[in-house]
């Protein structure tokens, strides 16, 4: 049995630490670099996956992280024909995909932070933001660790951010309100095996409103209310996830689903429970 630990090199630190830890429990582990993935097909209808190690033969995957590489989408995918993976490919791209990760979970009547779409276009956008009210926070559908994400208190505001937006070409534009009697703050849940692992409550560093440890939030343990815990473990059902993690809000009208990242890194939270995570997650990967 080879357990597949995919390295994206925007994360590292989860698959080194996966790769340590599978080290340490006597399991056989193949490094994937997602960066050089690449596919071939044989007339005769047989598909070959290699990276840069080579040819790429596990049985199993553990969760990944997909961003910013489309040519190992495809590869992934001839891999999934016979590897066990924990977390399906158009499932990785529907939670790396924010508008369509709340598309689902409206079709589902799951909770979510209220969320417009629109173009990339000012005066329609400002609409939207006059109608919902400011202050509002801005993002593109795609991005992590807080990148294209932005807080706009006036008009003036949100037309400089949309201009930083419109660097990166066209895309689709979301507009959330500002949740004010949570901000600065969220919830982390870790969600493996298709069932809650832990959570922590982030708090965002002095001067952001945005609460990703990689920004400089800080964090500390949470117990979830039962609402809590159901309204995760239900946002990663409909998107057909075993392996998340869920950001939600504590709103006045009660939890709130923010995002769901298919590959969240839970080495931030190591340190305050006394057991070992990636054990848990390698566990339920195999």
């Amino acid at each position: 049995m080879i357990l597949g630990i995919v390295e994206n090199p925007h994360a590292l630190n989860i698959p080194n630490r996966l790769m340590a830890v599978a080290g340490d429990l006597g399991i056989t582990a193949r490094l994937i670099d997602i960066s050089s993935m690449a596919l071939s097909f044989q007339s005769t209808g047989q598909a070959t996956v290699i990276d840069r190690h080579g040819i790429v033969q596990v049985d199993s995957i553990a969760p990944y992280l997909l961003f910013g590489f489309p040519a190992a989408v495809y590869a992934l995918k001839v891999l999934s024909w016979s590897a066990r993976m924990q977390n399906p490919v158009d499932s990785v791209l529907l939670a790396d995909d924010k508008a369509s990760t709340a598309e689902r979970l409206a079709h589902e009547g799951v909770t979510q932070v209220a969320t417009e779409i629109c173009p990339l276009e000012l005066n329609q956008a400002l609409t939207i933001a006059d109608t919902i009210g400011y202050p509002v926070v801005l993002k593109r559908t795609h991005g992590a660790q807080g990148r294209w994400v932005r807080r706009a208190s006036n008009p003036a505001a949100f037309e400089r951010a949309l201009k930083e937006f419109e660097v990166e070409g066209p895309g689709a534009l979301i507009v959330q309100p500002e949740v004010v009697e949570y901000s600065g703050r969220s919830v982390r849940v870790i969600i493996t095996g298709g069932r809650f692992l832990v959570s922590t409550e982030r708090i965002a560093a002095a001067g952001d409103f945005r609460s990703n440890v990689t920004g400089g939030a800080s964090q500390s343990p949470t117990e979830l209310t039962g609402d809590e815990k159901a309204l995760a473990e239900g946002a990663v059902a409909v998107l057909g996830l075993k392996h998340a993690g869920v950001d939600l809000l504590r709103t006045a009208y009660g939890p709130q689903i923010l995002e769901v990242n298919s590959c969240p890194d839970f080495t931030s939270m190591e340190p305050y429970f006394d057991f070992s995570l990636p054990e848990a997650v390698l566990l339920a990967s195999g």
